[in-house]
């Protein structure tokens, strides 16, 4: 049954005889509903936003104790410890309007939900992936994460257009965030390094930094692979990356 409230997407991941559900709130960050653990053993150390702490991070250790993206890969982590990268699931993905299901292996799984989760996690640099939320697709094919990608951001340049702003109709910005995310990309991995027994986990969030690499290349080369795919002159979308 599809979700009542349009804020809320589930996953639901059944692996044999078990049946794990994560309820994601897209408008909550990762620190809010967990006020009473913070500062307490359910967060390790390696979550703490001094462990590792990305250079281009605004916040302060002296005003925020953890990494809100940390978080949300310890509660996933602490719930696939025991699972393989490669282990076969059954997995739904519950919206206000659809549902989607697939089968597939673990770490694809986790990428998608993990994407959603960063997103919305409360980092001030993946925040800028929250306008994805809205319109969650998951298992989609990389044609698909760029055009939705540079779809969401040209929207947003229409309406800065709208309102007397200068609008950035060459993606100029967007390719200076990519950038900003590269450096999160780096910092991350030594951060998580410390948990790399969990495979699946880890892989997914490689899997996760290494699709926004692809996409910045392609920004970078104006999106020409993709023009005729993109314009309707083709119906054929380049091989996936």
């Amino acid at each position: 049954m599809n979700l009542t409230s349009p804020n809320t997407i589930q996953y639901v991941f059944r692996l044999g005889q078990e049946e794990l559900v994560f309820t994601i709130k897209t408008d909550q960050n990762a620190l809010e509903g967990h006020t009473a653990a913070v500062g307490s053993k359910y967060y390790p150390s390696w979550t703490k936003l001094s462990s590792n702490q990305c250079p281009n991070c605004p916040l302060k250790t002296t005003e925020c104790k953890y990494c809100p993206a940390a978080i949300r890969v310890h509660e996933v982590l602490s719930t696939f410890k025991t699972f393989a990268s490669f282990e076969k699931i059954d997995l739904s993905v519950v919206t206000h309007r659809r549902i989607f299901h697939q089968q597939c292996d673990l770490q694809s799984a986790l990428n998608s939900m993990l994407g959603l989760q960063m997103a919305t996690s409360g980092c001030p640099i993946l925040e800028k992936l929250r306008i994805m939320a809205n319109f969650h697709m998951p298992f989609c094919s990389f044609a698909e994460t760029l055009y939705r990608t540079v779809s969401a951001y040209l929207t947003q340049q229409f309406f800065v257009d709208q309102e007397g702003g200068d609008a950035d109709w060459k993606l100029n910005e967007l390719k200076a965030f990519y950038q900003q995310l590269e450096i999160l990309n780096r910092a991350f991995s030594h951060r998580i390094k410390v948990i790399e027994e969990n495979d699946a986990v880890s892989n997914a969030i490689i899997m996760f930094f290494s699709a926004s690499i692809v996409v910045a290349d392609a920004i970078d080369d104006g999106l020409a692979e993709y023009k005729d795919y993109f314009t309707g002159k083709s119906a054929q979308a380049p091989l996936d990356q």
